[in-house]
């Protein structure tokens, strides 16, 4: 089946109903038009935008002598000549090793080792201090082997020893999600996957860009990774690794092919859309792609309903591969742990871990079987349910007040850093949420709204919209303004704008004839030189390119919606066969998590 998005009409029992996904910020709701996402991989471009708002690109897949401008120690034009030709001749001859001297200072010693390993980054050179018989100090090199102790003993302790201890590089990857791409370069490297970090998933069905960190690695080794779908470059060393959520938003290219709308009515909504931006919504992928949604997990954690969670995360559901399948078929027949446990094996995932939990309190303890599952993996549930909230919310407040903003609103106070992820206590701190009144109404516009994820501390709207949501967690059984018996499920909530427009925007209309065609160009396409075949006006074909950048936390297939006024649920085409689920820039894996906060992380 096509594995492409075809965006079309919207169906009576469409999913996005299920999620609050109601509105279109265009009043008008009209001028929109069908199109495909996806149909190839190349047609779907993001690159990361750093938080100096710098949009990441690969541009250098080498070491370049800049990276080491402020440490000539570590350059390889400052080895000794006479140790350079003896290497040299020892690599080209059959001797198993050599020794040179080697200084009695011990940062002398550092320093020449820093200079071989910078001087022969591709060879696998051991080197191993010794004292020789007369009491001096020598370095004995021999041709290492990548699966000895000892050289990967050496692989692990390689490092500039500077203030920077942190070698940063942009990833990327075609076709391939982040913990793939991460799994590669950690088994390239020999490190497990943890000590790889990154600012935010980026979507698999894409090609991407996105800036990485590793502590004590060696560029030169760093540089020698390579693989079809990934690629690693731009190196620099920095004094901090990164953190989940350091970003601040993405940048996206977009090719929209099988439009048949004229010409004159895609640009018609394309500049509606560039002037109004979009309701700012969690889309669908935030509450899972599968009939059994993170919402409804959620809900039922925060109801401290432990067999209902169970339950639901171990239900069948379709799209399972065949591993998942069999574990869950097995536990909906026997409810048998140790049995459905069997397919999985040695494989780490959600299930395996509550299967595990299960078996070793003989199934009696839920709530300590779930316990057992990865924290950011359970906040997602209860992340999930909170974000039905807020879109059950938004829609709620366009319908009921329209597009401007009313008495009671909430906006950010003017002057407040970044996004006000939590508002503010004690008697020093003025508080970073403030109502609007009617003196200061023609102050702010829409796109300074916001309103809360609802947790015991944040700041409600003076309006219905707040009774709204009490009912609606009334009608759940769930009050998130009181702190849970767990811990981990109390949420202090945040804030989230309404509406927000992409920025960097820029558009245009191709036509072409050949439908495998690419359209746009990626970085690794740029590094290579390639350029796309010319264009013709006379085409068969047309496609809508669109450039944008989001913030952090916004959904590109929200935009994507109000643009075509299309829905985002995939699995109704319009012939009402069904689809494949759109999934774009974010999955319902990426969760940043702070101690007391655990503020989700949407699109990064």
């Amino acid at each position: 089946m096509d594995d492409s998005t075809i965006i079309t009409a919207k169906s009576a029992d469409d999913k996005e109903n299920l999620f609050g996904i109601t509105e279109f910020f265009d009043a008008t709701g009209s001028g929109g038009f069908d199109g495909k996402l996806k149909t190839r991989i190349s047609d779907f471009l993001v690159n990361e935008v750093d938080l100096a708002g710098n949009i990441l690109h690969l541009t250098e897949l080498r070491v370049t002598p800049e990276l080491f401008k402020d440490d000539p120690v570590a350059d390889d034009s400052s080895l000794d000549p006479e140790i350079k030709e003896k290497i040299k001749a020892f690599l080209a001859g059959s001797e198993k090793s050599i020794q040179i001297p080697a200084p009695l200072d011990k940062d002398a010693r550092r320093v020449l080792h820093q200079q071989i390993e910078a001087h022969f980054p591709k060879d696998r050179l051991l080197r191993d201090p010794k004292v020789a018989a007369d009491g001096s100090r020598v370095i004995e090199i021999s041709k290492g082997d990548s699966k000895s102790h000892q050289m990967r003993r050496q692989d692990q302790t390689r490092n500039r020893r500077s203030v920077n201890d942190y070698i940063h590089f942009n990833l990327f990857k075609d076709n391939t999600d982040t913990a793939e791409a991460v799994s590669l370069i950690g088994g390239f490297l020999r490190v497990p996957p943890k000590c790889i970090q990154f600012a935010g998933t980026k979507d698999k069905r894409a090609k991407t860009v996105q800036k990485i960190s590793i502590k004590h690695r060696d560029p030169h080794r760093l540089a020698q990774f390579s693989r079809p779908s990934v690629r690693i470059g731009n190196f620099s060393f920095e004094k901090e690794p990164l953190q989940l959520g350091s970003l601040s938003g993405n940048h996206f290219q977009l090719a929209m092919r099988g439009i048949t709308e004229t010409r004159e009515n895609v640009e018609r909504a394309v500049q509606r859309f560039a002037l109004g931006g979009f309701i700012n919504y969690f889309g669908l992928q935030r509450f899972g792609t599968t009939e059994v949604s993170t919402m409804a997990v959620g809900k039922a954690l925060l109801k401290s309903d432990w067999t209902a969670a169970v339950e639901l995360i171990m239900r069948p559901r379709d799209g399972d591969n065949e591993v998942l399948a069999k574990c869950r078929k097995i536990w909906a027949e026997t409810k048998d742990a140790e049995k459905a446990l069997r397919p999985i094996g040695r494989r780490h995932c959600i299930e395996a871990d509550l299967l595990q939990g299960l078996l070793k309190s003989h199934e009696k303890d839920p709530f300590g079987a779930i316990q057992r599952i990865a924290r950011n993996s359970r906040m997602i549930y209860v992340h999930s349910y909170q974000s039905y909230l807020w879109n059950l919310a938004v829609s709620y407040r366009i319908k009921t007040f329209g597009r401007k903003p009313v008495v009671g609103d909430l906006v950010i106070k003017p002057g407040t850093s970044d996004s006000a992820k939590r508002q503010k206590k004690g008697p020093e701190s003025a508080e970073e949420v403030v109502s609007l009144t009617e003196n200061c109404l023609d102050q702010f516009s829409i796109y300074d709204v916001v309103l809360p994820l609802p947790g015991f501390d944040v700041k409600f709207p003076d309006t219905p919209v707040t009774q709204f949501i009490l009912d609606q967690m009334t009608i759940d059984g769930i009050d998130l303004r009181e702190k849970h018996k767990v811990k981990d499920y109390s949420l202090s909530g945040s804030y989230r704008n309404i509406a927000t427009k992409p920025s960097n925007f820029s558009w245009e209309i191709k036509k072409f004839d050949n439908p495998e065609q690419d359209l746009l160009l990626s970085d690794l396409d740029v590094l290579n030189k390639r350029q796309l075949p010319p264009i013709s006006e006379s085409g068969s074909q047309m496609a809508l390119i669109i450039n944008f950048t989001l913030p952090s936390s916004v959904y590109a297939t929200m935009a994507i919606r109000e643009l075509t006024k299309r829905s985002s649920d995939q699995r109704f085409g319009a012939d009402g066969a069904t689809k494949t689920a759109w999934k774009t820039e974010a999955d319902e894996s990426e969760v940043c998590l702070e101690e007391d906060d655990a503020a989700a992380l949407d699109q990064a």
